[in-house]
This record gives structure tokens, C-alpha cells and sequence, in this order.
């Protein structure tokens, strides 16, 4: 299903032309540019100092409210100056805590939890009432990925990265289509002239093993290099569960004058997780015999492929004007054969297996962006102006067995087999169905966006924050099932129009009113004939807060209050084994609270907590399926001893709505002791689930069936610094 391109195509060259170009004419402007390379780092938020630092005693979480954010704005504003909910997640503490993939470090800011699964990649997130790959925008170094038919599967290891930046409610005035509930923003490591390296070796229970090696140094006086790797395998804690991930990647620090560099960068990763699709369910409970049980045939298989390639420009044009360009590309191979339906008959001992899909998809995303921050303010008043375009160029080609254009597709009715639950034999795919797969859905996109964002100083005080984005999307859609072809055209305009009020210079009180825009098919690589003449879904929210610094800064804290409306939200169908079947709920509203506080109560014991509780509901006044309305993390670290440092970390998911039955809440507390044996090398014992609770991560798509989450299980692991 490979698609082949023209080289010389005019969307590639354009960008590679300009990059270029921009190279030549910043060495030719070197001698007029008037800032340092010390102010050019400064300047740099991957260089901005921190609050996250290992030390012989302790380790802080949670960065400090005046580091610059990537995230919450374009103008490099800090979490105070950002009229939002605005969270940090330092690389270094996050792999402190032990957190070996992206989806676990996420979770721990305040109201995102867990949704994910196999069918959407593993990578769902509920957040602010909302739920869906379509509802958390999700980028890597600030380039947002479009999902198709609701998965995105890159990035997913937090090994190489530098920090993760998560900004709440409607993301769209920012990033685009999507993320009504917010967005999170991967930012790796980058390429430094100081050689260093670091490496993890991890091993635990269920043959778990974990490898990750990192290093980086100068190749030259105006060139460094970053490579890292990792590997995490694992047979888990149910039958024939094993899994396995790696990621390789390779980053090229190019300082082409003190004023303007080039990065290039390449990222895969490969993901074959484990082939469960949760446990059946018996009167609305779990079955307790059955919780390490496995149904899928001995042949399923499921595989993520990911290529991410991007070259990025960074130019200081004057101490008043800067420029980022980066033109990027993303490949996703996936692929599912598996037999993912399953009801438990527990007086006969025996398991009904049904649902063999066959799915493919075969994405490739081309975009370019490029971005200009224009600085006119002084000292008494701020006046800071950002303003660019992207375009993206994307193809996307879907293979299943069950799709209308197949002749021989899955029989719903007749593709089955009844196995006993406890004796157990897997078979194969071919013995509950001939159906072959083809290619089913083929599509073509082109976006096209314009921004601009502005902070505006009123006051000493008072300072207004305004965005506005215009998108274009046009989408020619092939269903095989549906002739003939047809495409469609949307467009929207969203805006941000928000203040912050100084009350000092430690305590900000910020409002905003934001508005966001979703495809009518959940994304723009898909759409329906049913739906080709409808426009952007739109969406808003309006949001005050305080966030405020105090005891020398050791405790920061903030609280938001939010209110979410959105209109006509599409959902798969839990009553169908079909996959093509969806619901739509004419609106949704949400209104919570959201806190977090972070607290060095003395020099050896630091106490993190966030929260949220809010009230979402339908139109029909019915709780949203699978959003949590109450969710809580509490983290204590403590040093007791120079050497010896205890953590330990509790979250608590509230219950959670679902048509057939509600999803239990749950609390799971982690917990680790590391001793270091000097700034180099320590080694730290990991206890996940320390009380073993029994809980349901999420529901798959059919009915009476939960994804369980990990037992307790303990790990031990080394970390050692060299160079």
C-alpha cells in the first residue's frame, strides 16, 4: 500500500529551498545582530533553569512558574505570563519516578487519565469531561500529529526526552483541529557540545527488561551530535501477553553562526504490544478466575511502525526578532490481526470468541511550519507579537477484512468459536474466519493554516493575551464500500482572548475564553457521506485562575476554574461489533475545578498534589461513557538519609459512566527506594501497585469487557552517568 511521491515535488522542495536560504542570509547578517550567545541560550526554554535537579538528597519535582513554556504559547511566555493551565514534566524526574512510556508520565498531571487500549493504540486520554485521541492533542517538539480512525502511536517513550509540557482545555487556537480537552507536547533531548552519556538497566518481574542508553558531545566547535536507545520488553502479568518496544534516535546540532542553528533529527520506533483485549465480564464484575486469562488466537498480532524525520531552523534574526522553521515527516505503519470479542459463560465453563479483524493503516504526513516572535515591548510595558503558517500534506491508506467493498468480509453472525475457559487452546485466525483483508479506504489531505498571537501589557499589571488561527482542510476521500470518490471542505477560525493581573510578583489571576474546532469525523485524513457537507464542530470554554509562588518559591500552587461546551461529538457504538457503527450526542458541557501544588516542606521531603472534580453530562442529561469525574495524585519524596531517597506516589480515578456498566473507581499506589551511591551511579527498587488492587485501566470497544491494569509487581534498576 506504499505510495510513491515525486521528489521534486513542489510541497518538499518549497520548504527546503526556504530553510536553506535562511541559513545563508543569517551568516551574511551575523556581524548586525546584536545578541550573545549567552542571551541566545537564554533564551532557549530547552536551556531555561529549572527546579528539577537530582541532588545527593533529593530530587524536586515540578518546575517553577517562571520557566518558559513551548506549549501554552508561541511568544515564550512563562507559566504565569500564560493565561491557562500550563504543566511541566521534567525529563529527569519523570524517569526518576521510573515512567517508561509517555502515556504514564501524562497521566500524572491533574484530571488526564488513561483510556487507552489496543484498538486506539493504547494512547487514549480522558481530560476535562472529554475523551479520545481527538480530545488531547498530541505533538512531538511541537509538531501535532493528525490521528486516523482515532490512533496515534508516536511518540510513546519518555527515555529521550527532555520534558513533556501539558496545556488544558482547547488547544485549537494553537495546534489545530482537536484537543478540546487539551494538549501535551513531547520535547526530546537535545544535541550538547559537554560529552555525556547515560544508561538504565531495568529488570522485574514477568521477564521484564528494560535497556536505554544515551549519549551526546561536540563533533566539532559548532557541531554536536544525541543518540539514543531503548528497549523495553516484557511477558506481562497475563498468558501469552509478551510485548516489546524500541526507539532509536539520532538528533545533529548544526551552530551555523551564534545567531542561527540547524537541527536534524530522526526518530523510530517499534511497538509490538501485548495482544489483550481485556476480561469479559460475569453479572457486571470481574470474574476473578479470569484475570490473567488470554483469548486471542495463538497467531494474533499487533505492530506500530513509526518514522519521524525533521529538520528545524532556530534564528535570532536581532535581539528583538526571532524565527523558527521546521519542516517534518511522520510514516506509521500499523497493524492488527485479532480476535478481540470475548463472553464469559462461567456454569459452562466456556469462552465465546467473536470480532477477527484485520486492520491496516499506512499513514504518511509531510508539514511545514514556520513561526516569527516580534518583541516591541520595554520596561514598563510588555508588546510581544507572534505570527506564521503551517501546512501539512497527508496520506493515509486503510486495509480491513470487514469493510463493504470486500466480497468474502467478516460474517458478524457466523465467525465464531466457544472454547473452554480453563483448558485452554488458542488456534488460530483461520479458524473462525476465510475473510481476507483489502484495501478499503484510500485519502488525500491538504491543510493550510495561518496564527498570530500577541501579548499586550495594559498595565504594569495588566496584560492581555490574544490569539486567532485560520485552518483550511481539504479531504479526497475514496470509501471502495461507498463509490464514487468524494472530498470535502472545511474550514474555522478560533481564537484566545485572555488576562493576567500581577496581583504581585509571585501571585498572577489570569481568565480566558477559548475556542476550538474538531472534524466531523473525529479527523481530517477520514470523513463519511453522511457527514461531507458539515463544517468544523466548534467548541469553547471559559477559564479563571490563580497561580501563585510563596515560601522563598519552594511552593508553588494553582487552581482553575473551567466551563466546556461542545456540540454533536461522535463515539463508537458499544452496542455493535461493528467497528464502522457511531453514535452522536448533540452536546456535552463540562464544569470542574482543577488544583496542583508542589511543596519543598523542608530540604529533604517534597509533597506534590493535583486534582480535579468536575461535572460533565450529555444533552440528555446522561454522564459522558468513560470520563472520570473525580480524579487525585499525591506524590511524597523523602530523604531520610544523604544517600537513601523514598518515594512514593497514589492515584485515585473516579468511577467512571459506561452503557452497560459503570467502571469501578480505583486507587493504586506506587512506590521506590534509591540509593545513590555517588552523583553517578544508584540503583533504585520499584513496587508498582503496592496494595495489588484489583482495577479496570478502561472498557474496550464491546460491551461487558475491561482492560485490567498491572498487579503489584517489583523491578530493580541501575542508572549510571558516564563521561
Amino acid at each position: 500500500m506504499q505510495r510513491t511521491r515525486n521528489p521534486l515535488d513542489l510541497f518538499h522542495l518549497i520548504p527546503t529551498l526556504l530553510i536553506a536560504t535562511l541559513a545563508t542570509t543569517a551568516g551574511l547578517h551575523a556581524e548586525e545582530n546584536t545578541t550573545s550567545p549567552e542571551e541566545a541560550t537564554a533564551n532557549d526554554p530547552g536551556e531555561a533553569e529549572t527546579g528539577d535537579s537530582v541532588s545527593d538528597e533529593i530530587t524536586v519535582y515540578g518546575k517553577p512558574l517562571n520557566t518558559a513554556s513551548e506549549t501554552g504559547s508561541r511568544l515564550e511566555l512563562t507559566v504565569l505570563e500564560t493565561p491557562a493551565t500550563v504543566d511541566i514534566l521534567d525529563g529527569d524526574a519523570i524517569r526518576e519516578r521510573l515512567d517508561t512510556t509517555v502515556m504514564e508520565a501524562v497521566t500524572r498531571s491533574a484530571g488526564f487519565t488513561n483510556d487507552g487500549h489496543p484498538g486506539n493504540g493504547g494512547q487514549n486520554i480522558a481530560a476535562r469531561g472529554f475523551r479520545g485521541q481527538g480530545t488531547v492533542t498530541k505533538m512531538f517538539d511541537g509538531s501535532s500529529y493528525y490521528n486516523a480512525f482515532n490512533t496515534i502511536t508516536f511518540p510513546f517513550d519518555t527515555w529521550g526526552i527532555e520534558r513533556i509540557e501539558v496545556l488544558k482545555g482547547p488547544a485549537s487556537v494553537l495546534y489545530g483541529e482537536g484537543g478540546i480537552g487539551g494538549a501535551y507536547n513531547v520535547i526530546p533531548k537535545r544535541p550538547q557540545q559537554e560529552h555525556a552519556g547515560d544508561m538504565r538497566v531495568s529488570v522485574g518481574e514477568n521477564d521484564t527488561r528494560f535497556l536505554g542508553l544515551g549519549l551526546t558531545g561536540g563533533l566539532a566547535d559548532n557541531l554536536a551530535y544525541r543518540l539514543d536507545y531503548s528497549n523495553n520488553q516484557s511477558d506481562n502479568w497475563v498468558d501469552r501477553g509478551d510485548s516489546e518496544a524500541e526507539m532509536i534516535s539520532a538528533s545533529l546540532l548544526w551552530q551555523v553562526t551564534d545567531d542561527f542553528s540547524l537541527t536534524g533529527r530522526y526518530d523510530q520506533g517499534d511497538q509490538e504490544p501485548m495482544r489483550y483485549f481485556g476480561t469479559p465480564l460475569v453479572d457486571g464484575d470481574v470474574p476473578t478466575e479470569l484475570v490473567t486469562s488470554n483469548y486471542d488466537v495463538n497467531d494474533g498480532r499487533i505492530r506500530y511502525k513509526d518514522d519521524s524525520a525533521r529538520i528545524k531552523a532556530d534564528w535570532n534574526i536581532n535581539e528583538r526578532v526571532s524565527m523558527q522553521s521546521e519542516l517534518y515527516r511522520l510514516n506509521s505503519d500499523r497493524f492488527w490481526k485479532t480476535l478481540d470479542f470475548y463472553q464469559y459463560d462461567r456454569a459452562a465453563a466456556t469462552v465465546r470468541r467473536e470480532s477477527p479483524l484485520v486492520i491496516a493503516h499506512d499513514m504518511e504526513h509531510d508539514g511545514f511550519r514556520t513561526n516569527f516572535v516580534f518583541d516591541a515591548g520595554g520596561e514598563d510595558r510588555k508588546l510581544k507579537t507572534s505570527a506564521g503558517f503551517e501546512t501539512n500534506d497527508l496520506t493515509f491508506a486503510r486495509a480491513t477484512n470487514f469493510g463493504g467493498a470486500n466480497p468474502n468480509g467478516v460474517d458478524w453472525v457466523n465467525d465464531f468459536d466457544v472454547v473452554d475457559a480453563f483448558n485452554f487452546q488458542p488456534g488460530v485466525f483461520t479458524d473462525i474466519t476465510s475473510a481476507m483483508h483489502r484495501t478499503e479506504i484510500i485519502s488525500d489531505v491538504s491543510q493550510m493554516a495561518v496564527f498570530a498571537e500577541s501579548q499586550i501589557g495594559l498595565t504594569r499589571a495588566l496584560t492581555l493575551v490574544l490569539g486567532l488561527r485560520h485552518e483550511d482542510v481539504e479531504t479526497d476521500y475514496n470509501d471502495v464500500s461507498n463509490p464514487p470518490t468524494f472530498d470535502q471542505s472545511v474550514d474555522a477560525l478560533t481564537g484566545r482572548a485572555g488576562l493576567t493581573f500581577d496581583v504581585s510578583d509571585n501571585t498572577v489571576l489570569y481568565g480566558q475564553y477559548t475556542t476550538g474546532a474538531t472534524h466531523p469525523s473525529n479527523s481530517i485524513v477520514q470523513t463519511r457521506p453522511t457527514n461531507r457537507e458539515l463544517d468544523f464542530i466548534r467548541s469553547e470554554q471559559v477559564e479563571v485562575g490563580i497561580k501563585q509562588r510563596l515560601a522563598d518559591e519552594r511552593l508553588s500552587w494553582g487552581v482553575a476554574l473551567f466551563d466546556i461546551v461542545k456540540n454533536n461529538l461522535i463515539e463508537d457504538d458499544p452496542t455493535s461489533l461493528n467497528p464502522d457503527d457511531l453514535i452522536i450526542i448533540p452536546e456535552q458541557t463540562s464544569q470542574g475545578v482543577e488544583f496542583n501544588l508542589a511543596y519543598g516542606l523542608t530540604d529533604d521531603l517534597t509533597l506534590t498534589a493535583v486534582g480535579t472534580v468536575l461535572d460533565a453530562e450529555t444533552d440528555t442529561g446522561e454522564t459522558p461513557r468513560e470520563v472520570p469525574e473525580e480524579t487525585f495524585n499525591l506524590g511524597l519524596v523523602w530523604a531520610p538519609l544523604g544517600k537513601l531517597q523514598l518515594s512514593a506516589d497514589g492515584r485515585y480515578v473516579g468511577e467512571r459512566a459506561h452503557p452497560d456498566n459503570p467502571i469501578p473507581s480505583y486507587t493504586v499506589v506506587d512506590a521506590s527506594a534509591r540509593w545513590r551511591f555517588n552523583p553517578d551511579l544508584s540503583v533504585a527498587l520499584r513496587v508498582d501497585n503496592v496494595f495489588d488492587e484489583l482495577y479496570a485501566v478502561s472498557a474496550y470497544y464491546w460491551p461487558n469487557t475491561w482492560l485490567l491494569g498491572k498487579p503489584r509487581t517489583v523491578s530493580l534498576t541501575l542508572d549510571y552517568d558516564f563521561f
